[in-house]
């Protein structure tokens, strides 16, 4: 009795930690891109840095203003749809391609925190595996709907 109870625990806790925790960290890495801005206005000297990946990255994502204020909005939109348990699954969806760009950005242009986007993308992956019986319902429902057209 007191297994299956722990096992319960643990089927909620888990998924609740993780959307969290994926919550927690976008929003701050959103709100950062908003104001005052993670990346900056580039310096006369970054386009001549011989290929240093981590300036180069900086660099190009701190060109355009409106295009870090794009990404921190689907950061934060992402982050908030994760945290609430009803949007959870959307935001799981909304997460996922995000995460994966921040991580093969960090690891392409070697930006050093590839661990924690690493991890992060696991556990994104994660949630969506929980959801995926939800997940094929959506597109069972679509494929009847199509067919039937």
């Amino acid at each position: 009795m007191k297994h299956s109870r722990f096992i319960r625990v643990l089927k909620q806790s888990v998924p609740t930690t993780f959307r969290l925790f994926l919550g927690i960290v976008f929003l701050i890495y959103g709100l950062v891109k908003l104001y005052p801005g993670q990346f900056g206005v580039p310096g006369p000297d970054a386009v001549t840095t011989n290929g240093e990946g981590f300036v180069m990255a900086w660099t190009f994502f701190g060109y355009s203003r409106i295009y870090e204020i794009m990404i921190g909005l689907g950061e934060i939109i992402s982050a908030l749809l994760i945290m609430i348990p009803r949007t959870a699954t959307l935001g799981a969806i909304c997460y996922f391609p995000i995460v994966i760009n921040v991580t093969m950005v960090n690891y392409v242009f070697e930006i050093g925190v590839q661990d924690l986007s690493t991890v992060m993308t696991i556990m994104c992956m994660i949630l969506l595996w929980l959801d995926r019986d939800r997940l094929l319902l959506l597109l069972e429902k679509r494929e009847k709907e199509e067919t039937s057209l």
